[in-house]
């Protein structure tokens, strides 16, 4: 893994090489062939070696942001610049000083100097933003794994007290703010009847959750590479954040036994918008905290839950499955595969025909290059079921 100064290092080159066909465009657009001449007024001589500006230009980003400096007023005149991008290029010559003088980067600063690179990239709707984007992300890890080990200052007396009582619930969510985790899990109601013992409520954080966990449902069947239409991902991802499944999932976290709610409040322990509402305030409090790969870590397992009853349910229902006493007939493929050969079965496509609306999908199922079945259906999932289904009567696996 490279270091954080060659991290730095890489992005300041990135942004040289989006930011000098800009700054030679918006320039020539305000001195035509004089630009060059108008960019070196700008640099001091000690900032230029023996070589012509341009060339300087290309290769040393201080220089190229020093003119952007200079010129700040002619080229705002031509470009969507804000006073927040001036910033950026304040800071962003303090950063690539400190990178040339081999000065070290901690985890924090290295995060923050991509994120500026990559925000000036994109205020110029340069290419090279995408690759410092992803060199932003790699920082971002580093930087919440390193946040995510315990604090080391001491704690105090409340903070003691409501890690002794959160205990069980920390190893599953391990807040660096247990003052967050508890926001989380006071209700209005409580906060209502105790303004002087509550600091605030929850609603709020069940608004941020609710967005996150729509985000990273979304990002988790993304990333399965499902074989599904968007309607079909977009109902899958309804099942996993429907109010009755983030109550199934307050269940399994045993979230009831702390939350704090008024007297005045309905004590229904199975409420499912009660603990729907504190799952979200969890989610929201756990992002503000730990960051969004934390959460995305923590919510795996009730997604992959959710995705594999979602799976069963369907099969269990599928005509074809129907026939068989609901049997899962790529899995009883795949069981024989393995057992006979060491491997997996390979579903080929075929054919695909038909209008997007209509479409006729026909494949067929091969292990070690030999073929065993086809089948056709109306969506891939279905035309490899069938020829599951197909291999397995062949094989009188059933």
């Amino acid at each position: 893994m490279s270091s954080n100064e060659d991290q730095v290092g890489q992005a300041l080159r990135l942004l040289s090489q989006g930011l000098y066909p800009y700054v030679e465009q918006q320039m020539k657009a305000v001195y035509r062939n004089n630009w060059l001449s108008q960019a070196q007024d700008c640099v001091s001589h000690k900032q230029l070696p023996k070589q012509d500006i341009q060339k300087t230009l290309q290769e040393d980003v201080s220089v190229l942001l020093t003119v952007v400096n200079c010129e700040w007023d002619s080229i705002k005149k031509k470009a969507d610049f804000s006073r927040a991008e001036r910033g950026l290029v304040d800071e962003l010559i303090d950063v690539r000083n400190k990178w040339a003088h081999q000065k070290s980067f901690s985890n924090e600063d290295t995060y923050r100097a991509l994120d500026s690179i990559t925000r000036l990239l994109q205020a110029i709707d340069a290419t090279e933003a995408q690759k410092a984007e992803k060199y932003k992300q790699v920082a971002l890890k580093s930087l919440l794994k390193e946040q995510s080990k315990p604090s080391q200052r001491s704690q105090t007396p409340k903070e003691k007290q409501l890690r002794q009582a959160l205990q069980e619930l920390l190893q599953k969510a391990p807040f660096n703010n247990v003052e967050l985790l508890d926001l989380a899990l006071t209700r209005t109601s409580y906060l209502y009847e105790n303004p002087k013992a509550a600091q605030g409520d929850n609603e709020q954080l069940e608004f941020l959750g609710d967005s996150v966990l729509n985000f990273l449902a979304g990002d988790y069947l993304y990333n399965q590479s499902l074989d599904y239409s968007e309607q079909e991902l977009t109902e899958y991802r309804s099942l996993m954040v429907r109010n009755s499944q983030l109550a199934k999932f307050a269940h399994q976290l045993n979230l009831i036994q702390w939350v704090k709610r008024g007297k005045g409040e309905k004590q229904d322990n199975n409420d499912e918008s009660l603990l729907s509402n504190v799952f979200e305030a969890l989610i929201g409090a756990y992002y503000l905290d730990s960051g969004v790969e934390a959460v995305k870590d923590f919510l795996e397992p009730f997604f992959e839950s959710v995705q594999q009853t979602a799976e069963n349910l369907s099969t269990s229902s599928n005509s074809i499955s129907q026939g068989n006493g609901g049997k899962d007939y790529k899995n009883i493929l795949q069981t024989w595969a393995a057992k006979k050969y060491q491997a997996k079965p390979e579903y080929i496509i075929l054919q695909e025909s038909g209008q997007d609306h209509a479409k006729e999908f026909k494949f067929q199922v091969k292990v070690k290059n030999k073929n065993y079945g086809r089948g056709s259906g109306t969506s891939k999932k279905e035309a490899q079921k069938q020829a599951a289904y197909d291999a397995c009567k062949r094989l009188q696996l059933i």
